[in-house]
């Protein structure tokens, strides 16, 4: 029913302030049957955030669903969350459970909550408000005991200016609003973030490697993670692929991360010269157009001979 270990709830990361701040007001919620609502890029890390609110408090022991609403159907969506009887629609041979009367006494979570069209979002409305609703095809009224956790990468109220979500709906999920901050906001979980990835990908074999050599922690404190932690967590596992020792090289690093200037010149004693950053954006220009002189030339708006004397003079194959 849920796709995340206690255990690794218990991993949740949080040295930068903002990180502070937000999980003293999740604990102050964890045992609360508001509704929460959890905004943030992409990435940032809101379903682990709905687990350890889970896990955290009151319902733990309850069963914890997950709703991804832009992997499910629209045709199937309202029998997924409401159930149906037998005979509700065309092959609904037998009645069956929606997620909503799975979750009873524990949480359903509705990740990308902004991809529910406007007629579902009306139902939902009523089950947020009332706990009370009806499987398709049936009459009686069921009551549930649920607490609910909605997240999205969008805003809302934008959306609700916009007529794609109901103001109603928002309100009734927004009860307690709680925004992730971007990891390029939380830098000082960075390294502990990716030394717990670290561990984790040699907990399964994947890699001897145990720790980062100095230069690879200046770049992954030094990168911006437009993806966020999602991205953190997927540059340390093919790091730790090519990695061969007991430590992650800074070759190891994906090219997104090794192109940027401050990681060009990564664990030197001393700020780079005018001769760095021109030695490095040669160097970076020369592997965007496969190593083309005279492609290399044109981007750099000089001639053939002088890139020439640059690369002999930089030592640049």
């Amino acid at each position: 029913m849920t796709t995340m270990s206690p255990e690794l709830v218990g991993r949740v990361v949080a040295g930068a302030p903002a990180m502070r701040e937000l999980l003293e007001v999740c604990g102050r919620l964890a045992d609360s049957r508001s509704s929460v609502l959890l905004d943030g890029e992409s990435g940032t890390g809101k379903d682990l955030l709905a687990h350890w609110l889970h896990y955290q408090g009151a319902r733990r022991d309850g069963p914890f669903i997950k709703v991804h609403c832009p992997s499910i159907p629209e045709d199937l969506l309202e029998s997924e969350l409401f159930g149906h009887e037998r005979g509700a629609f065309t092959d609904a041979r037998q009645a069956k459970l929606g997620k909503i009367e799975i979750a009873s006494g524990g949480t359903l979570y509705f990740d990308q909550i902004h991809d529910l069209t406007l007629t579902l979002q009306a139902k939902l409305l009523r089950v947020v408000e009332e706990r009370r609703y009806e499987r398709l095809g049936g009459t009686r009224t069921l009551e549930v005991d649920v607490r609910f956790i909605a997240s999205t990468n969008v805003d809302l109220r934008e959306a609700v200016g916009q007529g794609t979500f109901r103001e109603d709906l928002y309100h009734r999920l927004s009860v307690v609003p709680l925004t992730l901050p971007p990891l390029r906001n939380r830098r000082e979980d960075i390294l502990p973030l990716a030394e717990q990835f670290l561990a984790r990908e040699r907990q399964r074999g994947a890699t001897a490697a145990a720790a980062f050599e100095g230069p690879v922690e200046e770049a992954l404190r030094g990168y911006l993670w437009p993806g966020n932690v999602r991205e953190l967590r997927s540059v340390v596992e093919r790091a730790a692929i090519y990695a061969r020792g007991a430590t992650v090289p800074l070759a190891a690093l994906p090219p997104q991360i090794l192109e940027q200037p401050q990681t060009l010149w990564a664990g030197r004693d001393r700020r780079p010269s005018l001769e760095d950053i021109e030695q490095a954006y040669i160097r970076y220009i020369l592997e965007q157009v496969g190593g083309s002189q005279t492609r290399a030339a044109g981007i750099l708006g000089i001639s053939r001979k002088s890139l020439w004397e640059k690369r002999r003079r930089y030592g640049i194959p």
